[in-house]
């Protein structure tokens, strides 16, 4: 009698520690003597909760605190990661294989985090395609406007597969995750892109209503304000919309001396990405107050990465051979797919981009450069 008693109190104990907790748990066949982590995906940081190191049949098992709204979380085995989402003291049933961890596994007992796993394959479809892109880019004797135009098409038509999951239920987690989907960095739902905008308005409509308190609703009501008033800036025709394939392309031209010199390898500095031409009548006294302002913030980590659509090719070596920054020029002139992709529609025209290598601002005149550059230094 008493060992029953005893056992039935350590029940109800272990039933009673984990009564506010969730559970995940499963097999990750392959990877015995690994170590399994599981990571809360925070806004601004990734917080370990709990680990194992997997015996031979791969089998695992957490409990963690149930969150007070919907939240993210990740399993993380050596630098690959599932993630997940929890809405409150629920089990979810998560099994997998290594190789092939973050690519070959099944989610139960969540809509949501099924949804998540369909849109996170989605992404790495598309993560591979642009990687391609930029490996063909760097070939001159690939079409590079055909190149563009078919990356354009394929995130175009990813965001027609993932939209329908965003607009089903905005609410949901796997909504949220959708449009704070990165590749390499950059957003692939634009705020400032109208139709993305949308959707974003959306969910930040829903996590407003329902999750009113919580840190991600204000992130979104945060979000949605700034790009509804960059959209009616874009609607008094005071801004011209980056599209969002400007973020995710890079660039890689060649200089005066045929070395081919790539936008993404100036990530770390804030960099002044220009557009131009140096037989126009504006590129000398342009080129003066560049120069002005790269002596002042070159040391601070400033890079100037200026593309000419000259189709003089000796104009435009002769030009660039004095300048300090990096000179590149696009062969195509006017036709510049790349100068299409980023929508520059006159000359000057240039951007900033931050230390991460994302766009920050279009720039519409020469007064406003330095201030916009002093901001993310």
């Amino acid at each position: 009698m008493k060992k029953y008693i005893l056992i039935l109190f350590t029940a109800v104990l272990f039933s009673a520690c984990h009564h506010n907790d969730f559970t995940v748990k499963g097999v990750i066949s392959g990877a015995g003597g690994e170590m399994l982590y599981l990571e809360a995906n925070e806004i601004h940081r990734i917080q370990v909760l709990d680990s194992v190191k997997l015996e031979t049949s791969g089998e695992y098992e957490f409990h963690a605190k149930a969150p007070e709204y919907p939240e993210f979380y990740r399993l993380r085995l050596k630098n690959s990661y599932i993630n997940f989402s929890i809405d409150s003291t629920e089990t979810i049933i998560i099994n997998a294989q290594e190789p092939g961890f973050t690519s070959n596994y099944k989610v139960e007992g969540s809509d949501n985090s099924e949804k998540i796993r369909i849109i996170a394959l989605a992404g790495q479809e598309l993560k591979k395609y642009v990687d391609k892109y930029n490996e063909q880019i760097k070939n001159p004797e690939n079409n590079s406007q055909l190149l563009a135009q078919q990356l354009l098409e394929k995130v175009q038509n990813y965001k027609k597969e993932i939209l329908p999951l965003i607009y089903e239920n905005p609410r949901s987690t796997a909504a949220y995750f959708a449009i704070f989907q990165q590749i390499n960095g950059q957003d692939i739902f634009d705020p400032y892109d109208k139709e993305d905008s949308k959707a974003i308005r959306a969910v930040a409509t829903q996590y407003d209503f329902y999750y009113k308190n919580s840190v991600r609703a204000k992130q979104l009501h945060n979000m949605a304000i700034e790009a509804l008033k960059m959209a009616r800036i874009a609607e008094k025709g005071n801004t011209i919309k980056i599209d969002t394939i400007a973020s995710v392309i890079d660039i890689s031209l060649p200089d005066i001396y045929g070395k081919k010199q790539t936008l993404s390898s100036l990530k770390g500095k804030v960099v002044l990405l220009d557009f131009t031409a140096y037989q126009t009548e504006y590129s000398p006294q342009y080129n003066l107050l560049l120069a002005e302002i790269y002596r002042k913030y070159k040391q601070q980590g400033v890079e100037i990465y200026q593309i000419s659509l000259d189709n003089d090719d000796n104009f435009w070596k002769v030009s660039a051979s004095n300048l300090p920054w990096i000179c590149v020029r696009d062969a195509n002139s006017l036709n510049s797919r790349i100068a299409a992709t980023y929508n520059v529609q006159q000359l000057p025209t240039a951007y900033l981009l931050d230390r991460t290598g994302a766009i920050r601002t279009r720039l519409t005149s020469m007064k406003e450069i330095e201030n916009e550059i002093k901001k993310l230094l």
